[in-house]
C-alpha cells in the first residue's frame, strides 16, 4: 500500500492506461506501438511490484539475471583490489564482459528510436564497439582503488517473461549507501543489462537526450566521435 491507500498495483497501472491514452493522442509524434514496452519499463522500474521471484538455478543453460550482475561486480571490486593493474589492464579485463552482459543493440534502439534502422550497418556496428569501449573505460577509471566497498543484493523483480529489475546496494569505504537498480530484457542468449539507474538517476536517459542533439546536429559519426573522446577523458583520468 502507498500511503495515499492506495494499491501500487493500481498505481503501476493506472500510469500504465495513461501512457497507453498519450500515445493514442499523440500517434504521429509518439514511437511506434512495437517500442512501448522498453519505455514503459524504464517508467515504472522503481514502482514495479515484484511479480515472481528467481526460482533456485534458474533456466538450464542460462545465468540468472542477478548472477549475471553479480559477475560484474564481482570484477570492479577485484579490479579495485589488484593494486598492480593499471587503467588499461582494469579496461582488457572488463571490456570482454561488458560486451557479454550489455544489451547495446536494445540500448541503441531506446536512444535513437526510429533513427538506428536508418543508419548505415557499419555506422551501427562503430556505434556499438564505441559505446562498449565507453563502458568498459567507465568502469575501469571510477572503480580503481578498494577502500572496503562492497555490493550487496536487494531484490529481483520481474516484470513479465523477459524483463527484470535487479536492485544492489554499493556500500562505498566511507559508508555511503548508493543505489543501483539494473533493467535488463532477455534474449536468446541470455540476459542483458538495457539501463543502469544510480540513485534514481537513469543513466540511459542521460545519453538519450544528449546523443539526440549532437545526432540532430551531425548524425551518427558525430555521436561515435563524441563517444570516443569520452572514452579517452576516462582513460586521461
Amino acid at each position: 500500500m502507498t500511503r495515499s491507500g492506495r494499491p501500487a498495483a493500481a498505481i503501476v497501472c493506472t500510469r500504465l492506461r495513461s501512457i497507453v491514452r498519450t500515445f493514442h493522442r499523440n500517434r504521429r509524434a509518439m514511437i511506434p506501438l512495437t517500442r512501448l514496452p522498453l519505455i514503459v519499463l524504464f517508467a515504472l522500474a522503481p514502482a514495479a511490484p515484484v511479480l515472481a521471484t528467481t526460482e533456485a538455478g534458474g533456466e538450464p543453460g542460462v545465468q540468472p539475471p542477478e548472477q549475471v550482475v553479480a559477475e560484474l561486480e564481482e570484477m570492479l571490486i577485484g579490479n579495485m583490489k589488484a593494486e598492480d593493474l593499471d587503467f588499461d589492464a582494469r579496461f582488457d579485463r572488463l571490456r570482454p564482459l561488458v560486451a557479454d552482459i550489455m544489451a547495446v543493440e536494445r540500448m541503441a534502439r531506446y536512444l535513437f528510436v526510429r533513427d538506428w534502422r536508418e543508419f548505415a550497418p557499419e555506422q551501427r556496428e562503430r556505434f556499438v564497439e564505441a559505446f562498449l569501449d565507453l563502458s568498459a573505460a567507465t568502469y575501469a577509471g571510477q572503480f580503481d582503488n578498494y577502500g572496503g566497498e562492497r555490493f550487496d543484493p536487494v531484490e529481483v523483480r520481474h516484470q513479465g517473461e523477459d524483463r527484470v529489475v535487479v536492485r544492489r546496494r554499493l556500500t562505498t569505504g566511507s559508508g555511503r549507501k548508493v543505489a543501483f537498480d539494473y533493467l535488463m530484457t532477455r534474449a536468446d542468449d541470455g540476459w542483458g543489462i538495457v539501463n543502469i539507474i544510480t540513485d534514481g538517476v537513469s543513466d540511459l536517459a542521460l545519453k538519450r537526450s544528449q546523443y539526440q542533439r549532437i545526432v540532430d546536429d551531425g548524425g551518427l559519426d558525430a555521436v561515435i566521435e563524441h563517444i570516443r573522446e569520452s572514452t579517452e577523458k576516462q582513460r586521461s583520468g
